[in-house]
């Protein structure tokens, strides 16, 4: 055990809590979670040297605290930033729920879909997002980034034949117009079912650090759009309304159409986003759990293909459909396994 980790524990808790210190397994970060427990409490010990990556999450919990309960609570912050205690909140998440039982993931969703749209609209008012980790506004540059990873990614990766001027002029206009996307407020930007915890009944959120200013209903997407979640058209439905139903309440200037249209655009953006990270995470790195997730993602393309708004963008269009097509799949396999 490092010494540095043993010195901010007995400095803060027992002299025997050292003893109870458990790694735990990792995620897609860099970050080190330990487990560990003093006077018959457990606690999360987090270890990460990106220093402004953990000012910005001590930012957003304390703002985030004041809004919902539904947060970890930051405990103690080592001198220099790199080690930080905060609440316990388990080992199950909501894709561990419904994986088991589909019927008692159903309660969770709509519940953290509360929770959401409360955290989005009230941390959007209150965020200096100045204080942003990285990005402060999920806006065209950073869309553009995700629309490149994906060409770089994944399409060249898998030789996918297209027009590379016509998709370029496709990316700068879908990324001009998705600028414009409203209602805006606080993106968690990865909210997804491995970054929400059930405990006591409950959801819990994780992992929003990369939290940025922008279209809020990216967040939506990125939970009942992801992939290996599968989760069916009739379910997103029943979310997409209740989200836009809760997001009316809080704000009555909210016009159902734009939202629609956002919806649209958001659902595009993740669903190539992700796609990206499959193919580096993936078909480059080799990691199984992106391996994995590959034919979700591509089967979700399926849902989108005839979308009003990819008549703006034909040569993406196209691709989409290309993608979907059996011998394509078939194609991207054999590079998987080959």
């Amino acid at each position: 055990m490092d010494s540095k980790i043993i010195s901010f524990l007995t400095q803060h808790y027992s002299q025997e809590v050292a003893d109870s210190v458990q790694l735990l397994s990792g995620g897609g970060s860099s970050r080190k979670y330990y487990r560990f427990f003093d006077q018959n409490h457990s606690y999360i010990l987090a270890e990460s040297s990106n220093i402004e990556e953990n000012k910005t999450f001590f930012y957003y919990t304390d703002i985030l605290n004041k809004i919902l309960p539904n947060i970890p609570k930051i405990w103690q912050i080592s001198d220099d930033f790199t080690l930080y205690t905060q609440t316990d909140l388990g080992d199950k998440t909501l894709m561990n729920v419904l994986e088991n039982d589909f019927e008692e993931a159903k309660k969770y969703y709509f519940d953290s879909i509360k929770l959401l749209v409360k955290a989005q609209i009230e941390a959007g008012k209150e965020i200096d997002f100045n204080q942003a980790f990285s990005y402060p506004k999920l806006d065209k540059t950073l869309i553009l980034r995700d629309l490149f990873q994906f060409k770089f990614y994944f399409l060249n990766v898998i030789g996918i034949d297209f027009n590379q001027g016509k998709l370029i002029k496709d990316f700068d206009l879908f990324a001009s117009q998705f600028d414009q996307l409203s209602p805006k407020g606080f993106v968690f930007r990865d909210f997804q079912s491995r970054n929400i915890m059930v405990k006591n009944n409950e959801p819990y959120f994780i992992d929003y650090q990369g939290g940025l200013y922008g279209p809020i209903f990216y967040d939506l997407v990125s939970l009942i759009w992801q992939a290996k979640a599968n989760l069916s058209t009739e379910f997103k439905n029943d979310l997409y309304n209740f989200y836009l139903q809760e997001l009316q309440e809080l704000d009555n200037t909210i016009v159902p159409i734009d939202c629609k249209v956002s919806y649209e655009y958001c659902v595009v953006a993740r669903l190539i986003q992700v796609l990206g990270a499959y193919g580096l995470r993936g078909i480059i790195e080799r990691k199984p759990h992106f391996i994995e997730s590959i034919s979700f993602g591509l089967e979700n393309l399926k849902a989108i293909v005839d979308y009003p708004i990819l008549q703006n963008y034909p040569e993406l269009k196209h691709i989409i459909t290309v993608l979907i097509q059996p011998e394509t799949i078939e194609k991207i396999n054999n590079k998987i396994n080959g």
